[in-house]
């Protein structure tokens, strides 16, 4: 029988994970599809970024405020600008750094610095959540 999980913590793991995908969108190529696994990078990293950014700013117990919903909103809005072209299914190391390394890219590698910068507040909530378990 699976576990049921409480609504904040179901919260606090999807915020670590939205930050953890931000800071993953920061890598460079090679280490990021590295680190994703080289299977249809692209398209998990965006995938990801919205599952857990929409359960962020959705959560009835997100301790994010107003600001920090939006600026998530919008980076968020901004991922349906990525060209389909790039999100396509790749399966080689190769297909996912050509996707990865895509110019395409470097304004959401600024944006979620930005982001991450903005969430810090939240992130060292966060931390501290994890830490008392």
């Amino acid at each position: 029988m699976a576990d049921n999980i409480s609504l904040e913590e179901s919260f606090e793991y999807s915020l670590r994970n939205f930050l953890e995908w931000l800071e993953v969108m920061k890598m460079e190529p090679v280490k990021l599809c590295d680190t994703w696994g080289n299977y249809n990078v692209a398209w998990e990293l965006v995938d990801d970024l919205n599952r857990d950014g929409e359960a962020i700013i959705g959560a009835s117990c997100s301790y994010l405020n107003e600001e920090q919903k939006q600026e998530v909103r919008g980076f968020l809005s901004s991922l349906k600008n990525i060209p389909k072209s790039v999100l396509v299914s790749a399966t080689s190391a190769e297909e996912n750094q050509e996707a990865m390394s895509n110019p395409c890219w470097g304004p959401y590698k600024q944006a979620a610095a930005v982001l991450l910068q903005r969430l810090e507040p939240v992130a060292i909530q966060n931390r501290a959540y994890f830490d008392s378990l």
